[in-house]
């Protein structure tokens, strides 16, 4: 059982090693550290199953191990999008929660989101009277601070840790900006997967910092020379320019792949982009992530 235990965790880490790996080259689906995290009852299984047969039959047990945690892996690689099976915070919790900020004579916003282990989704649309609105399948969504200084308004929308039961609660946030407000756009982000709708929104720039997660985002209709920086952890991170946007896309980095499957592009850019008035410049910054453009 000693021998056996020993094996233990370093085979863990190289099963979710070689994922990664094959998620980086686009061998399979991407898997963000919330779709890991969702697997915390195999913990539970793999402690009976050592308690079962561990001491009886270690080299069985160790076998097992390895079937039921690539098991789970397979089931979160196929079904990205797979309800909540393993999250019993969900169900336990309930509570839902909304936040909307009007813009009132507001010609500017600066809008700063933190994220934690969410699902994500941020776009622009019109909203009548107001500025940002957001919609929360928690109770915790909330404006953290609100300022006005002139016509510009500075927002920050956050949400905070909904913790039931001892379980956390991955959130699925819908956020929602003013799609004829001039917009500049700051996002820090844990693990999750986030998706950044930007093609409505009228952005004069944008930060976005995610951990291990998995990103994707869509470049806007520039108004002028458009800046976008992406720092990311060990993340995948797609990037979709649409038909008519002259865009530059650098990346760099530690473990980082990167893949252009948007045939407009070449070295890097757009064909149009050098002499666009109008256009977007993508800086990615990550450690061991992949990036992919469409």
């Amino acid at each position: 059982m000693t021998a056996r235990r020993g094996l233990f965790w370093p085979l863990i880490l190289i099963v979710i090693g070689l994922v990664f790996l094959l998620a980086n080259f686009g061998l399979i689906a991407p898997i963000s550290m919330l779709a890991l995290a969702s697997l915390w009852p195999l913990i539970l299984i793999l402690i009976g199953l050592d308690i079962a047969i561990g001491k009886r039959w270690p080299l069985a047990a160790l076998a097992a191990d390895v079937l039921i945690i690539a098991g789970g892996l397979v089931l979160v690689a196929t079904q990205p999008s797979l309800p909540g099976f393993f999250t019993i915070g969900d169900r336990l919790a309930g509570g839902t929660s909304s936040v909307s900020v009007p813009r009132s004579d507001a010609k500017t916003l600066v809008l700063r989101v933190s994220a934690g282990a969410s699902r994500y989704t941020l776009h622009g649309a019109e909203i009548g009277p107001a500025a940002v609105r957001a919609e929360s399948d928690r109770d915790d969504l909330i404006i953290r601070d609100q300022t006005r200084a002139g016509d510009r308004l500075s927002v920050r929308l956050d949400e905070g840790a909904d913790v039931r039961l001892g379980f956390m609660r991955a959130a699925q946030v819908d956020a929602t900006i003013a799609s004829d407000l001039p917009t500049s756009l700051q996002i820090d982000a844990g693990a999750g997967d986030f998706v950044i709708d930007m093609s409505n929104v009228k952005l004069t720039d944008a930060r976005v910092s995610v951990g291990a997660a998995s990103l994707r985002i869509v470049a806007p209709t520039p108004t002028g020379d458009v800046p976008i920086t992406v720092s990311a952890g060990a993340s995948s991170v797609i990037i979709e320019v649409p038909t008519g946007v002259e865009a530059r896309i650098t990346t760099s980095g530690g473990i980082t792949t990167t893949r252009f499957e948007n045939p407009r592009f070449s070295g890097g850019e757009t064909s149009g982009y050098a002499s666009a008035k109008d256009r977007v410049t993508i800086r990615v910054t990550s450690g061991a992530s992949s990036v992919v453009i469409r």
